[in-house]
């Protein structure tokens, strides 16, 4: 019997912790309210306004980050399109519109396999480095090697692939081959004996 009034005290507290369905209802309803004021062209824009303020204020327990984000977006739009009525303003003071918060810098990825795309090129924007030598030469140092630079280190050759040199052979004597499928024939038994 403690067993079962303890597993309903559990459940008891926790339904309590979450949203009420009062209070999430509220705040649809206030939501909703706001976006028709933004269809009704008898209202201003301060009206409009100040509803998207109210509900970010007074509303947003239990709703949603988009919800929240838009009507903060809406409120901020309207109330700064009479301070700066400029056309780009006004454009997102108008219903439906908000500001373009995008936080996206590369471009999205359009094969999940595929490495990520280039977004900045060696030439682009890369500022050249400057030496610490060119700047200011250490004292004591030859004029002439502080200016000269550090010779680049050679790249080092990728090692052969397996067979590479047999298959070389095969792919030429292929290319000057003129007897059609005896060359295929040929070229696919050659081909064999390089990889055993």
């Amino acid at each position: 019997m403690a067993g079962v009034r303890l597993r309903l005290l559990a459940l008891t507290v926790f339904l309590g912790c979450g949203p009420s369905f009062h209070a999430i209802y509220e705040g649809n309803a206030r939501f909703e309210h706001c976006y028709a004021l933004e269809e009704n062209s008898q209202s201003n824009m301060r009206e409009r306004a100040d509803c998207w303020r109210d509900w970010s204020e007074h509303y947003t327990y239990g709703q949603t980050r988009d919800r929240i984000q838009y009507a903060t977006a809406r409120y901020v739009a309207l109330s700064q399109a009479p301070n700066i009525p400029t056309d780009e303003s006004l454009m997102m003071a108008a219903p439906g519109m908000t500001p373009r918060v995008t936080t996206i810098t590369a471009p999205a990825p359009t094969n999940p396999y595929a490495p990520p795309p280039k977004v900045l090129d060696q030439a682009d924007g890369m500022a050249p480095v400057e030496r610490p030598s060119e700047k200011n030469p250490v004292l004591g140092a030859p004029p002439d090697a502080a200016a000269s630079p550090a010779p680049a280190p050679e790249p080092t050759p990728a090692p052969a692939l397996p067979g590479a040199s047999c298959g070389d052979k095969c792919g030429s004597s292929f290319r000057t081959c003129d007897a059609g499928e005896k060359c295929e024939k040929a070229f696919k038994a050659c081909m064999r004996t390089c990889f055993k």
